[in-house]
């Protein structure tokens, strides 16, 4: 074990900080912060604001969020992936349609979960392909709340890199974050909280705008990437340099990279998602050691996760 050295306390100061009541201060500028009292020992987060590490200490959150729009889109007639018929292997005698409203659920309970606790300005894109009008509006019904508002539109190009295109169209309109998320991606109940709160205090570390994968894919450990470990909020997250298409960023991001990003649905790439690829070879991109979201492909979605158990809960709102 290396042996550190370790900066001996004054006894003087503590006495006097405790008195005052002082729980931390900034160890470069000495300002004060205080959490709640309440806290009980843990880290202390304030969404546009400040963070509080307690093994880190003070910063902070240069990079305010404004507004988030999230671009979800599906085609409810079109099987899984490399799958016919019922969805197989993972969850049996599931079709799509099904698929589709639960990872909705997932992803409505996870912003009201944020915002419940944080004011944001947040629009849920429903981008759909083939879509039935009953079907659409059930999903409306399914998503009905007063916390974000929900559009839904439908591609002018069918398929899956027409539903990306429309999606890159209708980010121009987006002010801040975007994210655009793929229809079989079954979300954690922190996981917009995580994400959020994460890409604040890393692009304020990194002082710049970031990509944000919400997945830990089992093939990042099939790459020796070049990586560091940065704290979020309750999770860790790390450098990698390929994602599928479900992702967050910066509407900035969209303006200086905008022919790579639609070059995935204009061109035939392999893999497919090759053109964004190269984008990280420029600009990080980060996914959390321990997925927020989970990609419910043909094979298991996560590494050493119980989210069937997560997939069940949701499941249930449905009936």
């Amino acid at each position: 074990m290396i042996k550190r050295k370790h900066t001996k306390q004054n006894r003087f100061k503590r006495m006097i900080l405790k008195l005052l009541k002082v729980h931390a201060f900034d160890k470069e500028t000495f300002n004060i912060l205080n959490p709640d009292h309440d806290n009980k020992g843990k880290n202390y987060y304030s969404f546009n604001g400040k963070t509080y590490i307690l093994s880190n200490g003070f910063l902070d959150l240069k990079r305010k969020i404004n507004s988030l729009d999230i671009f979800f889109r599906y085609c409810p007639s079109v099987d899984l992936w490399n799958s016919s018929g019922n969805w197989k292997r993972i969850i049996p005698g599931i079709n799509k349609e099904i698929l589709i409203k639960v990872c909705l659920i997932s992803i409505k309970e996870s912003l009201l979960n944020f915002l419940n606790n944080y004011n944001l300005k947040v629009t849920l894109h429903l981008i759909h392909d083939n879509s039935s009008k009953k079907f659409n509006d059930d999903l409306l019904v399914l998503l009905k709340n007063n916390k974000f508002d929900i559009k839904i539109k439908e591609t002018k190009i069918n398929g899956n890199r027409g539903t990306f295109l429309e999606c890159c169209d209708e980010a121009k309109n987006a002010n801040d974050l975007i994210f655009f998320v793929e229809d079989d991606y079954l979300f954690e109940k922190n996981c917009l909280e995580e994400i959020l709160f994460s890409y604040s205090r890393i692009s304020t570390i990194l002082d710049q705008d970031i990509f944000i994968c919400p997945s830990d894919y089992p093939f990042f450990y099939d790459s020796a990437y070049k990586t560091s470990l940065f704290i979020g909020k309750d999770h860790r997250w790390r450098f990698v340099e390929e994602t599928l298409l479900t992702f967050l960023f910066s509407k900035n991001l969209l303006k200086n990279y905008d022919k790579n990003i639609r070059s995935v649905g204009e061109n035939i790439n392999e893999p497919f998602e090759k053109p964004i690829d190269l984008i990280y070879k420029k600009i990080p991109c980060l996914a959390p050691v321990k997925s927020t979201c989970h990609h419910l492909s043909r094979t298991v979605p996560a590494i050493s996760e119980n989210w069937i158990e997560l997939w069940n809960l949701n499941f249930k709102k449905l009936k």
